[in-house]
């Protein structure tokens, strides 16, 4: 009963951080394509414009890149819930940077907001683990499927929120930092529930001291393990792949599909909607009968059609009836890898692996903005074509990340 509830508990610190992001996502490829907004030049190109985008956007993932694996690391040895409260503050402070720099024009301020928030949301794998720490081999992949669930409950409603807070068409107090503001009040709440709340589920190693780099070594370590390079490729590459087609689809959607601010808040909000109902339902129940290995292929192979369907519609009624099934195909990549990369790893240093994991998708998700902006900017429907690509090759990966290894026994 214990671990029950203190996995429920998981899931709604899951659910109110995302809430807290998703609420200004739809708000930046706006901003900065908006020529009425003084944030940059109002005769700027649109290769600048999307190069700025791909810096805003991929700056946090890249900090997630370092942030998450140390946090890993300092949670396997300090606790879960201290590592937990520290990143959580980070957050919040990183959203009140965002609305002062709105406030003041100011783009080094939104970049610093998006360093803090990379740090902040490299307390991912600590959540993960603590799933782990509560969870048997036979329920952990579908916990992790419920974990993901939750995470896109909340970004069913901050998108759709946050769209309508930024869109000043609406009400007249609406505008930019509005959305900032509500995230900051979520991160609070986030706060407070994990302090007030959450019990300790791995008890700090007596007197046992943080070594940033012996803790980097081992990350090092981690990557070369012959049963996991695989899988970090696959993981790699689909979030590539995702991160090119979900950060820049509002640039297509704006420039095929005629969509505006709250247009778009609506799209990611029904996308969060159909992920969290497949992630908490549909992907739970499946999981249950068949493991990850028999499901990951399949899930990214649809992901593939699908986001090659973005190219064949040409009318925008048409996008609805395909994101279910998007969302359907992607519940199941998340999930599969996490549970593949947790059961492959020892128990004392469950953070740090799964902290690599979330590492390795950070690097993907920052440099895909950063590689691919400018382009992005010229030319929309590259995001379907990239983000297709990326997603058969991690298909390709997952498939010989899943084959038995028969040196799979100690670390390089």
């Amino acid at each position: 009963m214990l671990s029950n509830l203190n996995f429920v508990t998981i899931l709604f610190i899951g659910f109110i951080d995302y809430l807290g992001i998703a609420l200004v996502y739809p708000i930046f490829s706006s901003m900065l394509f908006d020529a009425t907004y003084p944030i940059i030049p109002h005769n700027s190109s649109p290769a600048y414009r999307g190069a700025l985008l791909g810096i805003l956007i991929g700056l946090t993932p890249l900090t997630q890149f370092f942030s998450a694996p140390l946090l890993g690391a300092i949670s396997d040895l300090k606790g879960r819930k201290k590592t937990l409260i520290y990143g959580t503050l980070v957050g919040f402070l990183g959203y009140v940077l965002a609305v002062l720099g709105i406030y003041i024009h100011s783009l080094a301020l939104l970049f610093l907001y998006r360093i803090f928030v990379g740090i902040a949301s490299g307390t991912v794998p600590v959540a993960q683990a603590m799933i782990a720490d509560i969870s048997t081999i036979e329920n952990k992949a579908r916990r992790f499927s419920l974990f993901s669930g939750s995470l896109g409950l909340g970004f069913t409603v901050g998108p759709f929120i946050g769209g309508k807070l930024a869109d000043p068409s609406l009400a007249s107090w609406s505008g930019y930092p509005v959305p900032f503001i509500a995230a900051s009040i979520m991160c609070l709440i986030s706060l407070v529930v994990i302090t007030w709340k959450f019990p300790e589920t791995h008890k700090e190693r007596g007197n046992a001291a943080f070594k940033v780099l012996e803790s980097l070594s081992n990350i090092r370590k981690v990557f070369l393990w012959p049963q996991l390079r695989w899988l970090f490729l696959a993981t790699f590459s689909f979030a590539f792949g995702w991160s090119f087609f979900n950060e820049f689809i509002p640039v297509l959607l704006r420039e095929k599909f005629g969509f505006n601010l709250s247009d778009i808040g609506d799209y990611y909000a029904y996308g969060g909607a159909w992920y969290a109902l497949s992630s908490g339902v549909i992907t739970a129940i499946i999981l249950k009968y068949y493991p990850p290995e028999k499901t990951g292929v399949k899930a990214l192979i649809g992901c593939t059609g699908c986001m090659l369907m973005f190219l064949v519609i040409q009318e925008q009624q048409y996008i609805w009836f395909i994101i279910p099934f998007l969302m359907f195909f992607l519940s199941f990549t998340y999930p599969t890898t996490a549970a593949m990369v947790s059961n492959r790893a020892d128990v004392e240093n469950q953070g740090e692996v799964l902290g690599v994991y979330q590492s390795v998708t950070g690097m993907a998700m920052g440099l895909s903005p950063l590689l691919t902006g400018s382009a992005i900017g010229v030319y929309p429907s590259l995001t379907a074509i990239g983000g297709a690509i990326a997603m058969l090759l991690a298909g390709i990966a997952f498939w010989k990340g899943s084959l038995p290894n028969k040196f799979i026994s100690q670390v390089i």
